[in-house]
């Protein structure tokens, strides 16, 4: 495998699976996991992205993505039983841009690494 380099960009997307359309307005952080420092934050636009969380090149480890999707799903749903929604990713370095999808719903979530 080949040694770890910084993290250029790491984007995200969050989709509203019981409306079928992207979340717009979720504020989503980024935050480094060993000091708890911000590296980055930004909001969902009308297609649900965030194109670039981080303000600057990432080291690789272990960091936190938190969406406060409070506001968005109940305002769209009415209701909300994961008002934050938090996920905790390494980055190993061995990519120079990582994107993390987020499926959520009024009463569920998921994740994954998407290209």
């Amino acid at each position: 495998m080949p040694e770890s380099e910084p993290v250029e960009r790491l984007s995200t997307h969050v989709l509203d699976v019981a409306a079928g359309k992207p979340a717009a307005g979720v504020p989503v952080v980024l935050v480094r996991d060993a000091d708890q420092a911000v590296l980055g934050r930004g909001t969902t636009d009308a297609d649900g992205r965030v194109a670039r969380l981080n303000d600057e090149p990432l080291p690789p480890g272990d960091v936190t993505l938190t969406f406060d999707v409070e506001a968005y799903v109940s305002r769209t749903h009415g209701t909300v039983f994961h008002p934050r929604i938090t996920v905790h990713v390494r980055l190993d370095g061995h990519r120079d841009h990582y994107h993390l999808p987020v499926l959520a719903g009024p009463f569920s979530h998921t994740t994954y690494l998407g290209s």
